[in-house]
């Protein structure tokens, strides 16, 4: 079996803590380098490999697998630093990038290393606008190579569980959910309160996450056609002061945003509706909770398991523990979405997750900014898509700061 050569783009936070992790579980593929304009974080990424994968290697032995041992040894001999990206694409005979920067860079690594001959897996969100997402987008089209946006949500154990249990009828017809993706805040990092870096704030950086989820869970055949800045809160700065590099500073983008979303079937007129949050300053929107038609799914732990409750109409209740395929590895859905792209690259197939998904949660995005800026009137994506190629064809030098301008706080 040929080996999947992969090489990092960016090797920070993210990449170290969630993505790193993966590799020396997959011998489908290799690492075979890293690349950050960073020195210090290189180095940091570089150190932590080694720790991983010497101490994998010391598992394998205790369980007498001398060939994982020595395939994990040789891979960590192998692996090359890199501070520019040309010279790792040029050089490393890659077949797919890992893409860990800052949203900033999002869209133009990916159309590097696509115009390169290289298919990328990209961390959330796929870009920080709308056009830039359909820059990339035109890319893969052109290219012909893969492209995958990577919402580990869709990994993760509650909601594959939970989507398996909607697909087999459970709840009946999904017609309302209320997810939300909600902390105190990234303080530590100042990148992620910068809107020129980051693109905006909580909902684009955490509420992501729940907008691919909410739309995975009504049913991908269905298309995200309306949305709203939902009442009261909508999309705002609620703590306006926080300590970010030592000082108190203003804050300039939202740290919560909540909104409503509708998918609807093309063909058939079905629809669903979801509320996200997507907040910095604490969850405050209700409980996660999907309703159908005949029942709901809600979400717990018991005895340090994931458990799905499916309550019927009659109040019956029956418990399913979420489990799955990759779940023996941590952190779990890193590794399936990591694990996906490798075998779409080895099998030339496309990914669940694609550039369409991907551009589609940031139109959403930019749909509900729009929303908020309307008074919180609904807008369509015909609408905010019309708008968007609008602010382009109006400033084509400065299309994305433009945009950014008109639809951030």
């Amino acid at each position: 079996m040929k080996r999947i050569r992969v090489g990092a783009i960016g090797t920070g936070g993210i990449f170290r803590g969630a993505h790193l992790s993966a590799y020396p579980d997959l011998p489908s593929c290799q690492l075979v380098a890293l690349c950050d304009v960073s020195e210090q974080s290189l180095a940091a990424a570089e150190r932590r490999m080694k720790e991983l994968y010497e101490q994998k290697a010391q598992q394998a032995e205790e369980r007498g697998d001398k060939e994982t041992a020595e395939r994990l040894r040789q891979d960590l001999k192998a692996v090359k630093l890199y501070q520019d990206v040309q010279a790792m694409l040029k050089e490393a005979r890659l077949d797919l990038v890992d893409i860990c920067t800052q949203p900033n860079l999002h869209a133009p690594m990916a159309i590097t290393a696509l115009e390169a001959g290289v298919h990328v897996m990209c961390e959330k969100p796929m870009a920080r606008t709308w056009l830039e997402c359909m820059r990339v987008v035109e890319t893969v089209q052109r290219t012909g190579r893969l492209y995958q946006h990577n919402e580990n949500w869709l990994w993760d154990p509650f909601y594959y569980t939970a989507k398996k249990l909607i697909d087999a009828g459970w709840i009946g017809e999904p017609v309302m959910m209320f997810l939300a993706t909600a902390h105190g805040g990234p303080e530590g990092n100042p990148n992620f309160w910068d809107a020129e870096t980051g693109g905006g704030g909580s909902l684009l950086d955490n509420g992501i996450h729940a907008i691919g989820a909410s739309w995975y869970l009504s049913g991908l055949e269905k298309r995200p056609t309306t949305v709203k800045a939902a009442e009261p809160v909508g999309i705002t700065i609620r703590m306006p002061q926080r300590i970010l590099s030592g000082q108190f500073q203003q804050v300039r983008v939202e740290d919560d945003g909540h909104i409503l979303i509708r998918f609807e079937h093309p063909q058939t007129g079905a629809w669903s509706t979801a509320h996200v949050e997507g907040s910095w300053s604490h969850r405050d929107s209700p409980d996660t909770v999907i309703i159908g038609t005949m029942g709901t799914i809600r979400f717990t732990h018991e005895n340090d398991k994931r458990i799905v409750v499916v309550e019927d109409a009659a109040g019956s209740c029956r418990r399913v523990e979420a489990t799955g395929p990759t779940w023996e590895y941590w952190p779990s859905s890193f590794y399936g979405e990591i694990r996906n792209m490798v075998e779409c690259v080895r099998k030339g197939m496309r990914s669940i997750s694609d550039e369409n998904f991907g551009a589609e949660c940031s139109a959403i995005v930019g749909a509900a900014y729009l929303s908020q800026k309307r008074s919180k009137r609904a807008v369509t994506l015909t609408e905010f898509k019309r708008f968007a190629n609008d602010v382009a064809r109006r400033y084509p030098d400065s299309a994305d700061a433009e945009l950014m301008s008109r639809l951030l706080p």
